[in-house]
Formats: structure tokens, sequence, C-alpha cells
């Protein structure tokens, strides 16, 4: 798989309209303290979530192929590895090998004029 583009808290990461085929992208995310984490972005109509690249059954990446982390239907998030499906707008699992109380580590954007932004990052 080829490595996917760095962004940092605060930017942009792609205009919503880039989310067709397919619908979701992976980003490399970089802090300042040098700390990377995979991340991905999906579209869900005229919304955008984005989660954390981390199956936590076993944290492995969901996907095996570039950009693509969505059932064949499109209707859900599903891990390769394991079968496991997550609903999109919560990252809440929905079936699978894992406890009924396991999520994805949801990531925050917003979508303004159509551009999907990264959340800046505030540290407590």
């Amino acid at each position: 798989m080829t490595t996917p583009p760095i962004v940092r808290p605060g930017e942009a990461l792609c205009r919503l309209d880039d989310l067709t085929d397919p619908p979701s992208k992976a980003f490399m995310l970089q802090f300042d303290d040098g700390e990377e984490v995979e991340i991905f972005v999906l579209r869900d109509g005229d919304n955008a979530f984005a989660y954390v690249n981390d199956c936590p059954h076993q944290q492995l990446p969901l996907n095996w192929k570039d950009d693509v982390f969505l059932t064949l239907d499109k209707s859900r998030i599903l891990c390769v590895m394991h079968g496991a499906t997550f609903d999109i707008q919560s990252g809440n699992v929905l079936s699978g090998p894992m406890p009924g109380d396991c999520a994805l580590m949801k990531v925050p954007v917003t979508v303004t004029d159509g551009e999907i932004r990264l959340a800046p990052r505030h540290d407590d």
C-alpha cells in the first residue's frame, strides 16, 4: 500500500466532492511532537466522519487496499481482517467478533463550504 498524505491538526483533508469513488481516503495525522497516527475520512451524504485506522479487536489496520474502508454496498465500515462492521456515523460495532461496546476511535472533523477540515488539537 502507498503511504497516505500527511496532515496536521487544523488542516484541510480534502473536499467533500473528492470522496465519491471510493467515498473514503486515508491520511497520516502528524502532531507537533512527531507522533503519527493513520486516520481515514469518509463521506456519508453531505457529512464526513473520520476515525483512527485501527480495529479495536486486535489493533490492526481496517483496510487491505488503499482508501477502501467500507463494505461493498458502502453502508458500513469494514475490518477486512475480522469481518467486523462499524456504523459510519458513530463508529460503534454492528457485527463481528467483538463485544457490543467496541467502537472505532473518532477523529473530529468539520465540513465547511464543502471542505473537510481536522479540528485543531486542544491539549488539556
